[in-house]
């Protein structure tokens, strides 16, 4: 890679010269040279496991070089050079892992949105949001640095009814759904006035006009004048106003220059081909869940109320052997409190009209008698996971619904683990620990965990949330063949309606707590192939 020279670092915002960084001790994005000059706006794109991240955490300080140097050239409010920023005040990061950390400083395990009155958790929106929580003052500290209170007041504001916070503000941050934290996480980070914004896949777990919202307000940024890094697996992420892109693979940068180039690079129309699942028999092999077929869940007339405001409202449904339902909505809509009672997280599951497999959950031992057939995937599970215990004993604790192994598995329990990290692929990575997995191998392995115990249901909560296209066919295509194989019945949570397994066979959508539509699947083509038909 060319090193750059005096004429071309001119007006540059950031320089990467002869940059290198440690990975796992080995050398990752060696020999990086990279300008970012003024005006233009960057987003990096490639694969899961690319190490988009990594270059990310470099770019913070936050990861050290092996070698060479990156210089910053930002500038303050009044556009004069600020000689003596620093990155980890200049530069702000929002990533899955700033997530992952504000949501284990709230609560301990994931179920705690249930369960308020623990003592965790107890951090409103709002308080989170205030001025001293983003400026990270000490509340004993007497006359410290502080913001015009007034500017900050405005910027709050402006900032909520963008991303459409302002309903959530009374709310408890470990109330809220992974995609609602995602906003209020955003409108703190922009609160803090970066001279950069990097964003690490900011839309997984958006629904799609949040989605659309969030990139109109990104492209308002960089309109104004903030420069914002972009990463992402997707290319139909990509905001209007990105001008350049670094494209990466293997840990190495394989391309850069303006976005209409690097765009039609093979690599980036890769990961811009569309999902199509050709699994032949999905259709003609899958039960259709027939009015005969015994029911798996009842819900009669179910309303759950927190506060002054109805998460559910009065919703009805059934859910029979052989079904196989996607369940969508926009965030807020209740469907996570919906799973929450399917899977008794809710502690109103004991008070609703609410059947699972035929029996009333009336006591905690029924409930946790039920609870041992319906297996899980979410992105609260895997936020919450301990990334030190093996693959394998990841796949055990599905046998315990645990969260990590703590009581040791018998020798059939981690034959039938191993047996499913063989099925997807994983046979050899069955010993490695969870963390040091991609993001890609690590759901998979979850998935191995949601279905080692053989259940009658199984919930894939946004499996394919943060993956790549590659990625997500591969689990998306594993969930199709499990439900085929082993006859489970699936609940599919998605806000991509084009992305789910092609055995889905019925629809429910939420909206504001209550039931939009209730349908069977309807697509264009061949089973497996187009859109829903909401």
């Amino acid at each position: 890679m060319t090193k750059p020279t005096a004429a071309k670092t001119a007006n540059a915002l950031l320089v990467l010269d002869n940059v290198a960084v440690r990975w796992n001790e080995r050398v990752a994005f060696p020999h990086t040279h990279w300008v970012w000059r003024h005006g233009e706006q960057w987003a990096v794109l490639g694969p899961n496991g690319s190490g988009k991240s990594l270059l990310a955490l470099a770019l913070c300080d936050k990861w050290p070089l092996l070698q060479g140097e990156i210089h910053y050239h930002f500038e303050g409010d009044a556009g004069a050079p600020l000689p003596d920023a620093v990155p980890q005040t200049s530069i702000a990061l929002l990533s899955p892992q700033t997530q992952r950390e504000l949501a284990a400083s709230e609560c301990s395990f994931y179920q705690s949105r249930w369960h308020s009155g623990l003592g965790e958790g107890r951090r409103t929106v709002a308080r989170f949001l205030s001025q001293p929580s983003v400026e990270e003052r000490n509340p004993f500290e007497v006359g410290g640095p502080q913001g015009d209170p007034r500017r900050f007041r405005e910027n709050r504001r402006r900032f909520s009814r963008w991303l459409g916070v302002q309903p959530l503000l009374r709310r408890q941050l470990a109330a809220l759904s992974n995609g609602e934290l995602r906003k209020v996480l955003l409108v703190h980070t922009l609160l803090r006035s970066p001279r950069l914004l990097i964003l690490d896949d900011p839309f997984g777990g958006l629904d799609r006009a949040t989605r659309l919202r969030l990139k109109a307000v990104v492209n308002r940024l960089m309109r104004n004048g903030m420069p914002v890094l972009l990463l992402t697996n997707r290319p139909d992420e990509l905001p209007s106003r990105t001008t350049h892109l670094l494209l990466v693979h293997g840990r190495r940068v394989v391309a850069q220059g303006t976005k209409r180039a690097i765009l039609n690079h093979p690599l980036a129309r890769k990961l811009a081909a569309s999902l199509s699942f050709s699994s032949s028999s999905a259709s003609s092999k899958n039960p259709t869940g027939k009015k005969h077929a015994a029911p798996l869940i009842e819900l009669s007339h179910a309303t759950v109320q927190l506060g002054n405001r109805r998460i559910l409202d009065d919703v009805t449904w059934t859910m029979r052997r052989g079904e196989n339902w996607a369940l969508v909505g926009p965030n807020g809509s209740g469907k996570t409190t919906l799973l929450g009672l399917i899977q008794g997280d809710n502690p109103q599951a004991y008070a609703l009209d609410l059947r699972l497999f035929g029996v009333r959950p009336e006591t905690t031992q029924t409930l946790w008698h039920l609870r041992r057939r319906i297996g899980w995937l979410s992105p609260e599970l895997h936020l919450h996971y301990p990334a030190g215990w093996s693959c394998r004993d990841v796949v055990c604790s599905g046998f315990f619904n645990s969260v990590g192994l703590y009581e040791p598995a018998t020798a059939r329990q981690r034959a039938a683990a191993c047996g499913w990290l063989r099925r997807l692929g994983l046979a050899d990575q069955a010993e490695q620990s969870f963390g040091e997995l991609s993001l890609g191998d690590q759901r998979l392995v979850l998935l191995a965990r949601a279905v080692v115990k053989k259940p009658r249901l199984l919930i894939l909560d946004e499996p394919g949330q943060g993956l790549d296209a590659t990625h997500r066919r591969s689990l998306l295509d594993a969930a199709d063949s499990v439900v085929r194989q082993t006859g489970t019945s699936l609940i599919f949570v998605t806000h991509h309606a084009g992305e789910m397994p092609a055995c889905i066979t019925h629809v429910l959508e939420l909206h504001r707590g209550r039931i939009r539509h209730r349908r069977k699947k309807r697509v264009a083509g061949r089973p497996g192939h187009g859109k829903l038909a909401l």
